[in-house]
């Protein structure tokens, strides 16, 4: 059912409660999803820090913990060593996302146009194009490469894809009810 752009949802329709729950397991789903897109479309060379080579640097997250001049966490698993402190802030920028996401839609259906990738879009835009670069995590993004640009774009199309799926079935099956707006 379509619903026009200022629609809220009848409050007695929402499960914010149970919205966070799911906001906390589709951010989860939403963080493995995004590193399995960055496996076939990997957005940068891990090896080099911004800014001695802009064309080449560690991920946004590892730029931030040594900014903070937190100390490195890692952990084995099957013989590699793999970066905690770093999959820790990606999961829960992913989670916070997440958790955001679904509280929304619980008030605002417009927010799953696209089923998320709008919002995905408006996260990418957010965060790599005008934040990012402005703290200094990032070159401006004249510098990135397109390539970057363009697995960072469709990674976040992709993420919360995933997430309006798994939210969407999660909220279904857990109360046995379709979406507030389903209802009107």
């Amino acid at each position: 059912m379509k619903v026009g752009f200022n629609y809220i949802t009848e409050p007695s329709r929402r499960r914010v409660g149970l919205s966070v729950l799911i906001g906390i397991i589709v951010g989860i789903i939403g963080a493995i999803a995004k590193w399995g897109w960055e496996v076939p479309f990997p957005p940068r060379d891990p090896n080099i820090f911004w800014p001695v080579d802009a064309m080449s640097r560690v991920t946004p997250p590892k730029v931030v913990l040594d900014m903070l001049h937190m100390p490195d966490l890692s952990y084995t698993f099957s013989g590699v060593q793999l970066p905690l402190d770093v999959f820790i802030v990606h999961v829960l920028f992913s989670i916070v996302f997440g958790i955001m996401y679904c509280v929304i839609a619980e008030y605002w259906p417009r927010i799953k146009m696209w089923q998320g990738c709008v919002f995905g879009f408006f996260v990418y835009l957010f965060a790599h194009v005008i934040v990012m670069p402005l703290m200094g995590l990032v070159p401006p993004l004249a510098q990135i490469p397109f390539d970057e640009n363009l697995s960072e774009l469709f990674g976040h199309l992709w993420w919360l894809w995933i997430m309006e799926v798994a939210r969407r079935d999660l909220r279904n099956r857990m109360t046995g009810e379709l979406d507030p707006e389903k209802y009107m």
